[in-house]
């Protein structure tokens, strides 16, 4: 059976959201994601058409269609506040590692000349220098 549809939100079509099947509540490996265009297809001999399928994406309430109900099918997911004051980020960006107290590293401390705005600014000053040289040369 074969399954597909365009899912939008508040803000236009929604690219990246999550469609699965579910069975006996639980989910399945028979799963897609919308794309740019928010549009999603399925064709998998195992789908039955009482089977259930979960339309989900981060920060929007979650719909369950069967999957008669997914030919060309026009899917709207509302937004869900709550499940966003549930979001926690446990990424380390912008964080320096932690190091021993009594450990101090001198030796990488950046000179003004290892700078890679230093580097590239002396490889260009070079190489236009030796474009002239060459251009001077073959005249």
């Amino acid at each position: 059976m074969k399954v597909n549809g365009t899912i939008r939100d508040d803000y236009g079509l929604t690219d990246g959201a999550t469609i699965i099947l579910k069975r006996d509540g639980k989910n399945t490996n028979v799963a897609t994601v919308s794309n740019q265009e928010g549009k999603f297809e399925i064709e998998n001999s195992e789908i039955k058409p009482d089977d259930v399928f979960e339309i989900r994406f981060i920060g929007l309430k979650s719909v369950f269609k069967k999957a008669k109900d997914l030919k060309d099918a026009q899917i709207f997911l509302e937004e869900d506040v709550e499940m966003l004051d549930e979001v926690i980020i446990t990424a380390n960006i912008g964080k320096k590692p932690k190091t021993k107290k009594n450990y101090e590293v001198k030796g990488w401390e950046q000179k003004w000349y290892t700078s890679p705005a230093f580097i590239l600014s002396v490889i260009g000053v070079v190489t236009t220098a030796t474009i002239i040289y060459i251009v001077k040369k073959t005249r």
